[in-house]
């Protein structure tokens, strides 16, 4: 009988237990601050380890580059001789022979080969340098997005839960005959219209979070919680010199210094491809047993293809033909990185102006000023339609303030990105 109850009890404690498991199998929580996420960044995004592969690859083919080629061996028997009647005579009368070849470049092709592998291997780094400068962008971009996205997405949940409360009270009211039908639709119109809008933003912070998180490859179960400081630094773009961000920009840039070094590449391919009209040399030993007109034959050849008609002319017009291209391309980047750079500190000097006209205060003070509003409509000391203009007021100026916090930041983020460098931090 004790084992049966033993048994019993166990049985329900693990019913409890995995119930309550079950029930706790919610969506993980991953709270973080902007260094964490970048962290995580360097050390899982996909593009950016694939990335590190192709500079290892680049590396490779300058090892390839330098090896000198492999001497090639050549020997010959005789397969049946008519004479000792033997199959492979490899007796004293038999014939064999043997020949040694060594393709020797000339010209500075290996050397030229080198450089050109090397210089790959630069654009290779500055591609990677440049990606990641691309995706720390994005992710800082997305994280405050998100942060800021989620602010609204908690005011709208306020709202709502304040509106739902009322529509429920003003439903017993209007069945106990004191308040007309009218109000209680109005009401509802405006819960309506919230629910609606709060809907809109919350995909809009699921596409956020989502790009987030592959950045930062963690699982799509997952909840990101992106934590801003309370207090963030006093930046202000106003002390920032265009010329100053401009020199910034050409000594950190990866995509121009990718431009300037395709132009260094396709020079070296051009001075390869002049080296190639000359050809390689080719020497050789050879040895032959009795088939020539003395026994043991030794003798040393020397063999090169003479360039009358392919002097490699083709290759030639399509490298420099590369090269001038290459070199409008780094044109063009130079004045994307001008624009680049002026557009950033415009955003940023637009952006920092509308900020410094807004009342520190004002924020704190509209919300209190909402708390009472709720509470004098809750107690029919203001009127409906007074009540609706103000709560639809709060609203867009919740979702204005917190759009334009995140346009003075990403507008920072901005001129990170033009510059290439940190200029400021979060």
């Amino acid at each position: 009988m004790t084992t049966r109850l033993a048994l019993h009890a166990l049985s329900v404690l693990l019913g409890i237990l995995w119930c309550s498991s079950a029930f706790a199998q919610t969506p993980d929580t991953l709270r973080m601050t902007l260094p964490e996420a970048e962290q995580q960044l360097l050390q899982k995004n996909i593009t950016l380890l694939a990335q590190k592969f192709n500079v290892d690859a680049a590396k490779a083919e300058v090892i390839t580059a330098k090896l000198w080629d492999n001497p090639q061996v050549t020997f010959e028997n005789v397969l049946y001789s008519h004479t000792s009647k033997k199959l492979f005579d490899f007796s004293y009368d038999g014939e064999n022979s043997l020949q040694v070849q060594q393709l020797i470049r000339i010209a500075g092709h290996r050397n030229n080969a080198i450089k050109l592998a090397k210089s790959n291997v630069k654009m290779t780094e500055y591609q990677f340098f440049d990606l990641l400068r691309t995706l720390r962008f994005s992710l800082h971009d997305n994280f405050i997005d998100l942060y800021y996205k989620k602010q609204s997405l908690q005011t709208f949940g306020r709202q709502i839960a304040f509106l739902q409360q009322i529509v429920k009270v003003f439903e017993q009211q209007k069945a106990m005959g004191n308040i007309a039908p009218k109000e209680i639709i109005r009401i509802k119109s405006l819960l309506y219209d919230l629910q609606h809008d709060a809907l809109e933003l919350s995909n809009d912070i699921q596409q956020t979070q989502s790009d987030l998180a592959l950045l930062m490859r963690v699982p799509a179960t997952t909840v990101i919680e992106p934590q801003l400081p309370e207090a963030m630094p006093e930046v202000s773009a106003q002390a920032l010199s265009y010329q100053n961000l401009l020199d910034t920009a050409r000594a950190n840039r990866y995509d121009l210094k990718i431009a300037q070094e395709n132009v260094q590449y396709n020079n070296l391919n051009l001075r390869l491809q002049k080296s190639l009209a000359i050809p390689d040399l080719q020497m050789g030993f050879s040895y032959d047993k009795q088939g020539n007109f003395e026994r043991n034959y030794n003798g040393l050849n020397i063999s090169m293809p003479l360039p009358i008609f392919n002097r490699n002319q083709g290759n030639i017009k399509m490298a420099k033909a590369t090269l001038e291209n290459s070199k409008l391309q780094l044109t063009g980047t130079q004045d994307q990185l001008e624009h680049d750079v002026m557009n950033s500190l415009q955003q940023a000097l637009k952006t920092d102006k509308l900020m410094k006209e807004f009342d520190p205060g004002f924020e704190q003070e509209y919300t209190a000023l909402m708390h009472e509003v709720e509470k004098n409509y809750g107690l029919h000391y203001i009127g409906l339609l007074e009540f609706i203009d103000l709560y639809d007021a709060y609203r867009n100026n919740v979702l204005k303030m917190n759009e334009l916090k995140y346009n003075r930041l990403n507008a920072l983020e901005q001129i990170n990105f033009a510059t290439g460098s940190t200029i400021y931090h979060f």
